[in-house]
C-alpha cells in the first residue's frame, strides 16, 4: 500500500528530474555496470560504507569539473501540507556521508567508480528554520517551490490528486506499485509520450504530464558561486536573448522572486519582461533582516551582495552541447533605487 503523499513526492521528483535535463543532468534509470549502485527489490539503491540506501531520483551531471570526481545528484522531493523539518535533513546528511565513504572500505573493487555526491531536497511547502540552518552547515541544498510563479501550476495539480486517481478507494488506501508508476512517468516525460499514464485513468495525472511538457525546462542557477536556485522560465523566455544581453534585474512581486530584462520596470511588469521565477528559503533573508522584517534597503543589500551574478548551465539547441552563461545584475539600476529610497 502507498500513501498519497508518497505518490505526490514521487511525481514531483520525476517532474523535476525531467526539467533538469536542460541543465545538464541525466537521470539514472538502473545500476547496470555501475559498481556504486544496485537494483534493489523496491528501487535503485546507492551503496554506502555502512549499508545501501534506496534513492530513486539520481542524476549525473554531464560536465566533470577539473580536479573533481564526476558529480552525482541525489534528489529528494517532499510534498507535505506541513513544513519540512530537520529530521529530513538529518537523514540526508547521514546518507551523504555514508555513500561518500563507500570507496573507503578496504576493498580494491570499490575504487572502480567514485563520485562527488550532492544532495538536494525540494519541497512544495516550506522548511523549518532549524532544517535550513542545519542544511546550510552540512552542505545539503534546500530548494523551495512554493512561490515559484511558473512551477506553481504543477504544484497545484499534484496537490489536487487523491486516491481515486490511482484506482484507490475513498478511504485513501492505494494499492499501487510505486516503482512501476515511476518507470511509466519517467518514460512518458523523457519520450514525450503520454500513453503509459493512461492506464491510471486520471485526468489530473495527464494534466501534470502536459504542464511539464509545456514548461519544457528549468535551470539550476548559482548565486555568488555558492548558492543554487531553481529557475523556472516564462513562456516568453528565449535563451538566445540572454546570450545577446546577460544584464538582468531582479524584482520581488507579491512573495515571488522574478528575474526580468534590464529594460523592465518593477513593479509594473509586462509578462514579456519576465525571464524566470524562483523561490528562496526564508533563512537566507534573515541574514539581512532587522527585527525579523526585511526593509527595502536590506533587500537591495541582498541583491547586490548575493545576486550580483547568477551562473546557469544549459543545453544548446536540443543537443548534448552544454554552455555556461553568467547573468549580471544591473548595478546602475540598484544605485538608482538606493538613492530614491535614501
Amino acid at each position: 500500500m502507498a500513501t498519497i503523499y508518497a505518490i505526490k513526492g514521487l511525481i514531483l521528483e520525476e517532474v523535476l528530474l525531467n526539467l533538469l535535463r536542460e541543465s545538464g543532468y541525466n537521470a539514472i534509470d538502473a545500476a547496470r555496470n555501475d559498481s556504486t549502485l544496485r537494483d534493489g527489490s523496491s528501487g535503485l539503491e546507492v551503496k554506502g560504507r555502512g549499508c545501501n540506501h534506496q534513492i530513486d531520483a539520481i542524476a549525473d551531471f554531464t560536465i566533470s569539473p577539473p580536479f573533481s570526481y564526476p558529480i552525482r545528484l541525489l534528489l529528494e522531493a517532499k510534498f507535505y501540507q506541513k513544513n519540512v523539518g530537520i529530521e529530513i535533513v538529518r537523514n540526508a546528511v547521514g546518507v551523504l556521508k555514508d555513500v561518500g565513504e563507500y570507496w573507503d572500505v578496504n576493498n580494491q573493487n570499490h575504487f572502480k567508480s567514485r563520485y562527488h555526491y550532492q544532495y538536494a531536497i525540494f519541497t512544495s511547502s516550506k522548511f523549518t528554520t532549524s532544517a535550513q540552518r542545519y542544511a546550510f552547515a552540512q552542505d545539503i541544498y534546500l530548494i523551495k517551490l512554493e512561490n515559484n510563479k511558473y512551477f506553481k501550476p504543477i504544484i497545484n495539480e499534484i496537490n489536487n490528486l487523491d486516491s481515486t486517481d490511482f484506482n484507490g478507494s475513498a478511504d485513501n488506501s492505494i494499492n499501487i506499485e510505486l516503482s512501476e508508476l515511476r518507470k511509466n512517468l519517467r518514460s512518458s516525460l523523457k519520450n514525450r509520450e503520454p500513453n503509459p499514464m493512461h492506464q491510471y485513468q486520471s485526468e489530473k495525472l495527464i494534466n501534470i504530464y502536459e504542464l511539464s511538457i509545456e514548461l519544457g525546462a528549468s535551470y539550476i542557477g548559482v548565486i555568488g558561486n555558492c548558492f543554487p536556485i531553481f529557475l523556472t522560465p516564462s513562456s516568453a523566455f528565449n535563451i538566445d536573448d540572454l546570450i545577446d544581453d546577460p544584464m538582468i534585474r531582479i524584482c520581488w512581486d507579491n512573495y515571488k522572486w522574478l528575474i526580468v530584462k534590464r529594460s523592465a520596470r518593477c513593479p509594473t511588469l509586462d509578462e514579456d519582461d519576465i525571464l524566470f521565477s524562483f523561490d528562496l528559503p526564508e533563512e537566507l533573508f534573515k541574514l539581512y533582516s532587522e527585527n525579523n522584517m526585511l526593509t527595502n534597503e536590506r533587500a537591495l543589500d541582498l541583491k547586490q551582495d548575493f545576486m550580483s551574478t547568477i551562473q546557469i548551465i544549459f543545453r544548446r539547441n536540443d543537443s548534448n552541447i552544454m554552455s555556461s552563461l553568467k547573468l549580471k545584475l544591473d548595478h546602475q539600476w540598484i544605485e538608482e533605487i538606493r538613492n530614491r529610497i535614501q
